[in-house]
């Protein structure tokens, strides 16, 4: 527990959203923590998806992906790309259990990799900016990033990344690996909230999967979620199993979610003929 912000972070909390909607379930409805928190998911899930977030964001305008180097930055194409400063709750959660400097490097992963799938890529000096700190706090933040194996999309070191994928795939399949939950919070720079949520998203693509849909477009609608994302979780999918056999690690997420998502069986007197 990060201790020294954990008064910031109670006063912080008490203003979100997601927080306001928690204590009325309390007020109104005498649910616990648990509960509430469990419904506040189940709502944003159902509803949403991927809960928009428009407060915490900033347009930002950085170079484009396109922009070819050697030439000054000036001088190069330009982009416009929408940005998140500010991740709310889950942001919060982070502050809290691994504290400001973990909060920081989970933003440089974030607007770089937002930048990136937008069509731009920013300077160590454009995140510096965002963040307000300096270029040579970023450059040792990237560096710790990159030791544990995340992929930070900048324009200094793009040349030598090629093709990545999302860190909500890099994720799961840290967990696809046998991975605990600590040990993903700690290279990823996620909450265990955020980790369990994506975990969840992969096990739905299995619950789809066990039903026979093959469509990719489908599949993204089912999810709400953009069909890229789809498509690097089915390359995860066809990774991690076993010819035509499943993983254990796919049945138990699988048995996990269904346990949590039970089916209505029918009622009512009527038989079902065999």
């Amino acid at each position: 527990m990060y201790v020294t912000n954990k008064s910031l972070y109670d006063r912080s909390l008490e203003k979100t959203p997601e927080q306001l909607f928690i204590n009325s379930l309390r007020k109104e409805y005498e649910l616990s923590p648990a509960e509430s928190l469990g419904i506040l998911e189940l709502a944003k899930g159902c509803l949403f998806g991927e809960v928009p977030k428009v407060l915490g964001k900033q347009k930002f305008l950085c170079a484009s992906r396109k922009a070819k180097h050697g030439r000054a930055l000036k001088e190069q194409e330009k982009i416009e790309v929408e940005l998140t400063l500010d991740g709310g709750i889950e942001d919060l959660d982070v502050l809290r259990s691994q504290g400001s400097k973990a909060l920081r490097q989970l933003k440089i992963l974030r607007i770089t990799e937002e930048a990136y799938w937008q069509g731009g890529l920013l300077t160590q000096e454009d995140a510096g900016r965002l963040l307000q700190v300096s270029s040579r706090t970023i450059r040792e933040d990237i560096r710790e990033l990159q030791k544990d194996g995340n992929l930070v999309h900048t324009r200094g070191n793009e040349q030598d990344i090629g093709r990545g994928i999302s860190h909500k795939s890099r994720i799961i399949e840290l967990y696809l690996k046998g991975y605990t939950y600590d040990e993903i919070m700690r290279k990823s720079r996620h909450s265990p909230h955020s980790i369990k949520r994506y975990v969840s998203s992969f096990g739905r693509l299995l619950l789809i999967k066990s039903h026979g849909i093959k469509n990719i477009s489908e599949i993204s609608r089912l999810l709400h979620q953009s069909e890229r994302l789809t498509k690097e979780y089915l390359e995860l999918y066809e990774k991690h199993k076993k010819e035509d056999h499943w993983p254990k690690v796919y049945v138990e997420l699988l048995e996990q979610l269904k346990a949590l998502y039970p089916s209505k069986k029918k009622t009512g007197g009527r038989k079902v003929g065999k």
